[in-house]
């Protein structure tokens, strides 16, 4: 009988306590936003210390009116690490979504007392509430999906892919995450995933963060914790690798693969962004040709692995992320500063693989393997910067775009002060184009705009184009970046970074005139304040007000 007990105590199904929807159709479902919502508050009832979480100032809301929904449980020990958890960015790839729900009703049963003890988690089940709901059997045939409902969308209701948003922040899902890193402020970010491509032997591929500028030693003791989960995986029989395909990619290729490569540097993806912020992140990838059941499982306890390290190096992470704030201003306080524009993927190791020559049936699911080939092949899973340029002090954006600006600005939770703040004595440079490419086709809905130029002393002024008065100055909006997120706050404002708020469109209306845009030039609007040689004075400093709540 008591083997039977902690059998069931082991599926979470003793008496009292709710079952997630896979469990009670026997896996034939997978979960909406309401049958979430449902199952979090009967923990909540449950057991104490689950708590609905709404960050100050968020939206409420998708465009359509689904609720966008996080639960709050904090660490019971004294100062736990912070840790969020989010899940179904894809709607598509449903396994995290169901996972965390096993994981948080696990802990108020009073398993994993060192997490339950550890960490203050925030968790978001169904990020993409409108993909949530938006159930198909006939989406991602080529996985094993639930058979009777089948999976969610993979982007929102406005066709957006909100694994691509976190510069833009176009969606009110990307504004809800924005205001939870700055009300929640968690230590490290977990996203889950499941992958679409290479047929490989892993049961679960993961990543650091890999970001474009980010601080390098940070970067590495995130790869650092990964690597030690992967061993301790790879212990227990779950075998994991970083995220990647190899190369060359294809479903049947003809020859075997001669590399293996990890995804992109951009801070627009979310597993990305939190090290802009000096933060850890985790990317999570089961196995796509996994059963559904496996898919869960594997993540499920990829997730623990991940915080149970964290638990145990929590004073460790702490001291990381300071060091890394501390490197941060103690640059600006030795003079200039240069971050790269680009990045090249990097070698990291050789590493063994197997390379599977799958069986699929008519929809794609691979059924059965023909052979596989064990590999040890080069693994670029890292990245180094490249294109390095000299940051100035900060940036002068244009009054007539406040409006839309600033409010995405203070998303971020930048600092952003008023133009007659600017240090005074530094030169204000203006942008000198020399090429630029704009997108054959939407990326994101937005026809990119990429810039190549470099900042001047000297407009280069077109007929009758406008310029800039004193008084255009001292209204225009300053964005110093001898801040804390001084490093986001390049990549959005520098018209060269291609996640800039000029590559995403803000500015559009000003640099790409086109029929019926027939009047007199409008000016670059955005400036450069030459190279800090010191901070500036604390009473010159008048900060912009709050941007008002958004529902």
């Amino acid at each position: 009988m008591r083997n039977l007990m902690l059998a069931l105590a082991g599926t979470g199904l003793l008496a009292g306590w709710p079952e997630t929807v896979p469990e009670r159709t026997h896996l034939q479902r997978t979960s909406t936003v309401a049958e979430v919502r449902a199952f979090m508050e009967e923990l909540c009832q449950r057991a104490p210390g689950l708590e609905p979480y709404r960050p100050k100032g968020a939206p409420r809301a998708t465009e359509t009116g689904k609720p966008l929904l996080a639960w709050r449980l904090k660490g019971r020990g004294p100062d736990p690490l912070r840790v969020y958890v989010n899940a179904n960015i894809h709607a598509g790839e449903v396994e995290g979504k169901e996972a965390i729900q096993q994981i948080i009703r696990e802990l108020l049963q009073g398993k994993h007392p060192a997490l339950r003890r550890n960490l203050d988690l925030v968790v978001m089940p169904a990020y993409n509430a409108d993909g949530t709901d938006a159930l198909d059997p006939a989406i991602r045939p080529w996985q094993p999906n639930p058979s009777e409902s089948g999976v969610g969308r993979r982007e929102s209701a406005l066709g957006l892919d909100l694994n691509r948003d976190l510069m833009k922040a176009a969606a009110p899902n990307t504004r809800w995450l924005l205001a939870m890193l700055q009300d929640f402020d968690p230590a490290a970010v977990l996203d889950l995933h499941t992958t679409n491509g290479s047929t490989h032997g892993f049961h679960l591929t993961h990543g650091p963060a890999c970001t474009l500028g980010a601080d390098e030693a940070l970067l590495a003791f995130n790869r650092k914790l990964l690597v030690e989960v992967r061993e301790r995986l790879k212990a227990e029989g779950m075998p994991t690798y970083d995220y990647g395909n190899f190369v060359p990619y294809g479903p049947t290729p003809e020859k075997p693969p001669t590399a293996w490569e990890t995804y992109d540097a951009h801070p627009r993806l979310l597993t990305n962004y939190p090290a802009l912020r000096h933060r850890l992140a985790v990317l999570s990838e089961s196995y796509v040709y996994r059963s559904w059941p496996d898919r869960i499982s594997d993540t499920r306890r990829f997730v623990l692995a991940c915080l149970g390290w964290m638990a145990e190096h929590r004073s460790e992470i702490r001291t990381q992320i300071r060091d890394a704030q501390t490197r941060w201003a103690g640059a600006w306080a030795k003079g200039s500063v240069t971050l790269p524009l680009s990045a090249k993927l990097k070698l990291v190791e050789r590493a063994a693989f197997d390379w599977v020559d799958p069986i699929r049936d008519e929809r794609g699911r691979l059924t059965g393997e023909k052979s596989r080939t064990h590999l040890e092949l080069p693994s670029f899973v890292g990245f180094e910067g490249q294109d390095f340029v000299t940051a100035p002090a900060g940036y002068l954006v244009d009054p007539a775009f406040a409006p839309t600006v600033l409010p995405l600005l203070q998303a971020h939770g930048l600092k952003v002060l008023k133009g007659d703040a600017r240090p005074g004595g530094l030169a204000v440079l203006h942008f000198q184009e020399t090429g630029r490419k704009v997108s054959p086709s939407a990326y994101q809905g937005v026809f990119t705009l990429e810039l190549q130029g470099s900042w001047k002393t000297e407009p280069v002024l077109k007929k009758l184009q406008q310029g800039w008065t004193p008084a255009d100055l001292d209204r225009a909006l300053y964005i110093p970046l001898d801040q804390p997120l001084g490093r986001l706050a390049f990549y959005l404002l520098d018209p060269r970074s291609t996640d800039s708020l000029a590559y995403w469109g803000l500015f559009h209306s000003a640099l790409i005139r086109g029929n019926g845009m027939w009047g007199e030039p409008p000016r670059f609007p955005i400036l450069a304040v030459g190279l800090a040689a010191s901070p500036a004075p604390a009473s010159a400093a008048t900060q912009l007000p709050e941007p008002r709540t958004q529902e």
